[in-house]
């Protein structure tokens, strides 16, 4: 197969869904959603998040993703909430930012399997429907 092909075959989105990745992607953009929905109510809880990071930016094996845990920090301590929400909830553009997040710990484990819940009941519906 040509570098091309292999290319296509790559950046097609239609694969991508079929191999797990935009669902993925679908699901940690929901859980993120819920989280800023969360923090809007609780802003406090920010500060956790904050510990965490800090934990993993002391954490050397964690050495490669350093760039996007310092924008993370810089975030957390000098922006307004709403302007870290419309980054990070920018479906494309915020992707990179969802994947070394550092707000799992606003989610209580039950808020976190209700929103993967609805979330998956969603695609189901809507995969049902094409």
């Amino acid at each position: 197969m040509s570098g091309k092909d292999d290319g296509d075959r790559l950046s097609s989105p239609a694969r991508a869904g079929r191999h797990g990745h935009a669902r993925a992607d679908r699901r940690n953009l929901h859980l993120h959603q819920v989280v800023f929905e969360k923090l809007r109510r609780r802003p406090e809880l920010l500060a956790s998040a904050l510990e965490l990071l800090e934990r993993w930016l002391a954490d050397e094996r964690l050495r490669p993703s350093r760039r996007w845990l310092e924008e993370w920090r810089e975030m957390l301590r000098d922006w307004p909430l709403e302007r870290i929400a419309d980054l990070v909830l920018e479906p494309e553009k915020g992707q990179v930012l969802r994947q070394c997040s550092p707000l799992g710990p606003v989610l209580t484990p039950e808020e976190r399997w209700d929103a993967l819940r609805e979330i998956n009941e969603r695609m189901r519906v809507e995969n049902e429907m094409r």
